[in-house]
Order: structure tokens, then sequence, then C-alpha cells
């Protein structure tokens, strides 16, 4: 059996091809809408897809399913409790399906969804019995899928589920067999995934907490204790996965656009994202502009701040970036992408319009300001409430960047007597977006801490713990 792990930065999603080499087929397991690196890679290995499993119906990703199925005619395999309603095999707990010589055991393990189905697989050359579960988003390394994301009337029918899965379907499992989750550190779908590629049945059993708690009551208060606020894209991508999305082939490819034609987007109700760096965005941007900047963070960030009903446009610090940034807003529905500003900043400040910046502060100076009693300055930490927990700037106000984006920018109780709040954050991206959002709120009197509490912390200033 060869198992080949995919990673999809910014979603910190896992795709699995898992392929049978004696007789050269191979299944994909979750794959993400843009297909061809996983195409590649089984021509790669000498395999051709003929399966496509789902673990679930996705929330937070747009599902490459159906993009496999017209790359190479495979068919998609997906729990009947799901009711999806683009062609595939429907399939119940137990259902046994064959890739090869291979084995593939749908089962059920719902609480993060109801129609969660976990895949055990036998290699008969190894054993007859399970030797690996591909978990989908219900188990994780260290963590379990989280249970409320399909509104507050489903969450406490799910987390019993997710206790039902983990006593009566996990624990009765071999210690031994290898678990490969659908997530690593950094996704949504679970409060703390560690970061390893796999674990074993037997590691959860020992050290997930979720494993300890034979206390129905118990086991619901530690489940939600902490749950971060549930990302507002989520029900949209869970619409689009469950009848199918639109093929990528079909969409506008988007273009191009002189100062003018972006100016007249906007003036048409397109949202404009500045895709650069923070320090780029805090030097100069459009006015109206909301920052998101590519990298790790963008993807997610994205998914909170864009209306799915508008188009979107983008400055970009180098035309060629237009590509990824297209491919990755389409990786979670994004599909309105209707351009970008060609030659970006350069182009729009070389014709003389109106620009506005982020004043940026170091951690130092503002230490500074601090304590100085004729210093009219607040702090604003836009942190999760974790990372609040774990240590803050004494006086300083905590909102999280997720509340201020879902309220428009009025959660944050910025004051507006002239005092100037100082936005924080972990590195200095986040507090970028929630200034950003606050001043399209007209909020005025902002800056922006560079580096954030890392640099905080790494100057040795002090912090406290409510």
């Amino acid at each position: 059996m060869k198992i080949e792990r995919i990673y999809t930065p910014g979603l910190a999603q896992i795709a699995y091809l898992v392929g049978d080499e004696s007789s050269g087929v191979a299944a994909l397991i979750d794959p993400r809408r843009d297909v061809n690196e996983y195409l590649d890679l089984a021509q790669s290995l000498g395999l051709r897809i003929t399966h496509v499993f789902e673990t679930h119906v996705h929330a937070d990703f747009v599902s490459g399913a159906q993009e496999v199925v017209r790359a190479t005619e495979a068919t998609i395999y997906a729990s009947r409790l799901g009711e999806s309603t683009f062609d595939h095999v429907a399939i119940d707990d137990g259902d046994v399906i064959e890739v090869g010589s291979l084995r593939f055991q749908a089962y059920w393990t719902p609480g993060h969804t109801p129609e969660h189905m976990a895949f055990l697989v036998t290699d008969p050359a190894v054993s007859d019995a399970p030797q690996t579960l591909f978990s989908g988003d219900m188990l994780f390394v260290g963590e379990v899928g989280r249970p409320d994301l399909l509104g507050e009337a489903q969450t406490a029918q799910l987390v019993d589920q997710l206790f039902m899965s983990i006593r009566e379907r996990l624990i009765p499992l071999d210690d031994e067999i290898i678990v490969y989750p659908g997530h690593g550190a950094g996704s949504a779908c679970g409060k703390k995934i560690g970061d390893s590629p796999s674990t074993t049945i037997g590691q959860e059993k020992r050290f997930n907490y979720a494993f300890q708690i034979p206390d129905r009551d118990e086991f619901r208060s530690a489940i939600m204790d902490g749950m971060p606020p549930a990302p507002t894209y989520y029900p949209v991508l869970k619409r689009i996965n469950k009848h199918g999305a639109p093929m990528m082939s079909e969409l506008s490819p988007g273009q191009p656009l002189t100062a003018d034609a972006l100016e007249q987007q906007v003036r048409n109700g397109s949202f404009l994202v500045d895709a650069r760096t923070q320090d780029a965005f805090g030097g100069a941007h459009i006015p109206g502009a909301t920052f998101a900047g590519l990298g790790p963070n963008f993807t997610a960030w994205m998914g909170w701040l864009a209306p799915f009903e508008q188009d979107i446009v983008l400055v970009l610090a180098v035309d060629d970036q237009f590509e990824d940034a297209r491919t990755e807003l389409r990786r979670i529905g994004l599909d309105r992408v209707a351009g970008y500003l060609q030659g970006g900043m350069a182009t729009w400040e070389s014709e003389g319009r109106d620009i506005a910046t982020l004043p940026q502060i170091s951690v130092n100076d503002l230490q500074e300001q601090l304590t100085n009693d004729s210093a009219d300055i607040q702090v604003l930490d836009v942190r999760s409430l974790d990372e609040w927990n774990g240590g803050h700037i004494d006086g300083a106000t905590h909102r999280y960047l997720a509340d201020i984006i879902r309220e428009n920018g009025s959660a944050a109780k910025v004051s507006e007597n002239g005092t100037t709040t100082a936005i924080i954050c972990g590195s200095g991206y986040r507090s970028s977006v929630a200034a950003s959002v606050l001043q399209q709120a007209g909020t005025k009197n902002l800056v922006n801490v560079v580096g954030g509490m890392t640099a905080w912390q790494s100057a040795q200033l002090p912090t406290v713990q409510d």
C-alpha cells in the first residue's frame, strides 16, 4: 500500500492518495478543488485514480471530487446520510470498497457532522486486520472535530454523537492502527490540533483529552470550553459541497484592471482587497481597501471577510501573484474574482490618486508611550481568547478579530475622543486586518504594532494574565 499525504497551507487541509501498486490503481481521499497536484502525483507514481472518498460534507473548503471525476472518470463514494445531490455511490457503515487488493471499510463516526465516515483500510499483503484509519475531521492529533459548525440547534446532538463515536467506535479499535487525519495544526475544524502528520489509536487513547472522559456531561463541557467562534462562511461551503461546485474551467478568469476600471468596479460594489504585506499596506493603500496579505493566513481570513455575493478585486505586490491568489480564493468558494490592479499601487500613486495609510509603531515606542502619563494611547488586542489568556499588555482591551469583522468594526469599542489606538496581534497581520475594517467603519487615530506580541515578548516587555 502506497500512502501519499498532500498538505494544503492556509487551509491546513490534508488529502491522501492511497494506491495499490500491484494493480496500479489508487483512491483519493478528501481532495481540494484545484486537483492538478493530485493528478500529477498519481501519474508520477504510475497510479490511476479510480475512487474518490469523501469523509463528510466539508465546511472549510470546496471539494475537488467532481474535478477529479471529470479528469479521470473515477467514482465518488460518500455517506448516504450526507444526502449529496451530485453523482456518487452512497455508502453505509460497514460497506467495503475494493481498490485493487486494498479494502476500504466505511466506518461511521458522527459528531463533527452527522454523516461523517472514516475509512479503515486493510492491505491483505500485510495482515487481514485493518492497519490504517483515515479519520477525516472527526479525529485529529490530540484533538477531535468540533461539533458546533452546523448551528446551535444541532450542537447538543452532535456532542452526544461525538461522545458515542469515541467510546463505541474508536476506543474498541486496535492500538496499533495508524491514524491519518484530515487537518493539521491551524485548521478551525478543531480547537487545538497537533502538528504531527499522523498518530495511532493507542496514542490518542493515552493522550487525547476527549478519550479520557467517561462522563457525558463532563465530556460536553470539556469539548465546548474555549471553543472559538465558528467561521461565518462555513455554512456557505456546506451548501456548495452538498450540491457540487461549478467546474473551475467554467469560472470567469478575471483580468488586469486600469486604475479607472478598478475604481469603477469598487463604485459598482466590488470588494477591494489589498493582498500585499502589512508593511506595504501601512505605507500606502487605496482608501476603503481591506487588508488580507497573501500567505498562510490569506485564505482563512478572506473567508471571514469577503461576501460571496460580491465581485472581488485585488491589489497585489506583483501582477504574477494573481493566479495563485485566485486559486486560493476559489478553494473557499470565492469564485467572483473580477481582476487586479495592473501594476499595483505604483500605478495608482503615479496617477496622483488619493491614498490612505496605517501608521506603524514599534513595541519599544509603544511601551514608552504607555508609561508616559502625558501620552494619550490605548491598546486593542485582537488575538484569540487563548492567546490573550496566555499573556497580554496590562490595561489592554481584548476583542477578537473575528468579532470585529462580524460586527463591521462596531464591536471594537474604540475610543473616538482623540485617543490613539494601538492595535496588536501575534505578528502584525491580524492587527492590520482589524485596522482596515475599523478604518472602513470610520475609526481614526489607529496605529499598528509592528511584530505584535511576538516582538513584545522578544523585547522582554511585561505582560499580565487575568
